[in-house]
Order: structure tokens, then sequence, then C-alpha cells
């Protein structure tokens, strides 16, 4: 039955070592801010690359066995397995592709597509408080959401809502890295509005974290096209044995918000207000030192060179071991390790 408002949560089973501590924490958040909690689990495991990964089993077992003791506890959670049925398939292009005779199970690079559509279809509300696994977030303002969809309704260009982008600066000002997504020509910088807290109006959205108005979009939006990779891209999907047709959901998304001239806001809101904070890399040091990760976040103990920014940098994580695992030589390898597995 359709909800007003409805947290999704996309997952996958490699996911499984952050959810632990990352899950619990969304929900102390937002769990009282919405009326249906959905967590989209997408099972179907790529052919290669990182969302390969080893220990897949394993990993999976895990996975359904935390979220499944959760859903025990919580009477607004509940399990979505991603359906990659034709009924189910059908179901998403109607509602999200109506253009499209069809679209791809997975982006160019094997990564999510049609789970991030099924997730915001199972959700079923007005109102979809998207995100991934691992994302976190400070202020956490009881009130913020009722914010996100009264701003949502006052203003019609505005298809999207989502928390500050990384704790606030004094000044209220952003870090300067929000103009580009691979597949699309470079964005415009973000144009701040007038507001008695920092808001800001973004010509693109990432499926990092969002709040949808699902009536907005079928009535502003109406049908995704994919936006086609370029052939660097297209070659590199081949060798993979990828599908090359189109980029991530978010350039979809992002592209179609520009043709029809839509725009995402993000803002801190009143009271305590919201904003997000996403970790870039995984290491051991992360997974080990995430409970007090979250904890400082969620104090508001955070040092200021991590303010402005939205990915979780160094200031706030030594992410010098998965720095080391991120050289050029190492990656290379993981590639060719990858190619040689299909």
């Amino acid at each position: 039955m359709p909800v007003r408002s409805a947290l999704q949560i996309n997952m996958h089973p490699l996911d499984a070592r952050h959810v632990e501590h990352v899950l619990p924490h969304q929900l102390r958040v937002w769990g009282g801010q919405v009326e249906r909690v959905s967590l989209t689990v997408d099972t179907q495991r790529s052919r290669n690359g990182r969302y390969r990964g080893e220990a897949y089993e394993e990993s999976r077992a895990q996975l359904f066995k935390q979220i499944e003791a959760i859903a025990r506890g919580n009477s607004k959670v509940s399990i979505d397995e991603v359906d990659y049925s034709a009924a189910a398939r059908e179901s998403v292009r109607r509602r999200y592709f109506g253009a499209l005779t069809d679209y791809p199970d997975k982006a160019f690079d094997g990564g999510p597509f049609h789970a991030y559509f099924y997730g915001l279809l199972k959700a079923d509300a007005d109102y979809v408080v998207h995100m991934d696994s691992d994302m976190l977030f400070g202020g956490a303002d009881p009130g913020w959401l009722a914010q996100a969809t009264q701003l949502l309704r006052a203003t019609s260009d505005a298809l999207f809502a989502g928390p500050l982008p990384g704790p606030p600066r004094a000044d209220g000002s952003l870090a300067d890295r929000h103009r580009s997504l691979p597949g699309m020509a470079p964005l415009p910088p973000p144009t701040r509005l007038a507001a008695p807290y920092p808001a800001y109006r973004f010509q693109s959205v990432s499926t990092r974290i969002f709040v949808l108005d699902e009536r907005k979009f079928a009535t502003r939006l109406g049908s995704l096209e994919l936006v086609r990779p370029d052939l660097k891209r297209r070659l590199r999907a081949w060798a993979f044995r990828q599908s090359s047709l189109t980029m991530p959901a978010e350039e979809a998304l992002s592209a179609a918000m520009a043709r029809r001239s839509l725009f995402r806001v993000d803002f801190l809101g009143s009271g305590a207000g919201m904003f997000s904070l996403h970790p870039p890399y995984r290491s051991e040091t992360f997974y080990r030192e995430l409970p007090a990760l979250i904890a400082r976040i969620e104090r508001g103990d955070l040092p200021e060179a991590q303010r402005g920014d939205y990915d979780v940098n160094a200031s706030l994580m030594d992410w010098s071991e998965a720095l080391r695992q991120r050289t050029r030589g190492r990656r290379a390898l993981r590639a060719l390790r990858g190619l040689v597995a299909t």
C-alpha cells in the first residue's frame, strides 16, 4: 500500500562489513521520520570488477543474518531482494523508462542500474528517501524530512532534495567539488539560495543520497533515457563482458533533469539540521574504526578540515592503507585478474 514517506536503502552482499554498524545509525537518524523502511538487496553478482568481490557467498549470508535480525525487531523494516524477472523489469520500465522498449540490468561498469529503480518502485511512497548503504549523517534533526517535503511541494522545479553535502562551514560555503559527472558535459557550480541556513540548488543528482518527489517525477519528467558511454567506456564494458548501453543511474537521472530544467536542492535545515558524509574507501583500518567514526559524527565532533567536504577525508579517517591499495599498478593487476576470471 502506498505511503507518504519511505526510507529506501540499496545494499549488496559485499556491503556486509559496514552495514553491521551503518544500518543501525541510518535507522536512528531516519527511522522516526518515515512510515516505511525498505532494504533493497541486489544479490545478482557481477561477472567481474569491484561488484564481484571475493568471499561473496559468505558475505551474502552475513548480510542477510544482520538485516533479518533488524527486521524482526522493527515493524517498519522490510527486505526486498532485487527481482530481475521479466515481470519486475516491465513494472520498472513502465514507471521510469516508459519511452524505452528496454534497459540494461547493470551500468557499463557492472554497477547497479535496475536495482536502483526497482528499489524506488518497491518503496511505494510519495517521497522516497533513497541512500546507499554506506551513507553517514550528522545533525540528525528529527524534523528535517518534513522540511524537505515542504520545500519540494513549494518549489515547482525541484525534483530532488538532500541533506547538506558535508558538515557546514561557518560561512555556509561548500568545497569546490560539484561540477561534473563522467557521462555529461561539465556542470555549473551549485547556486546558493536565500535561506536562514546553507541551501544550494544543483543541476545534477547523486545516487548516494536523495529525496525523490515521485509525483513530480511522473508529472514533470515521465520517462528516463539512457546515457551512452563514450568509446573508451564501451570498450571497457566489452572487455569485461558488461552492457555498453548506459552510464550509471545518476547520469541518466541528471541528464533527464537537464532536459526538463529540473533541479535538486540540498540544505542544512533549521534546528540541528542534517548533513551527509560518504566514506570513499575501504580498508581494515576503516572497518576497525567505523564505530568510533559514526559516534564522532553523531555527536558533532568534527575537525574544521572536514567541514564543507562531502567525503570523509584524512582529517577524520586515516586512509593511508586504502590509498596504498589504489596505486595504478595494483588497480591494473586487479583488472587483469578480472579479465582472466571472465
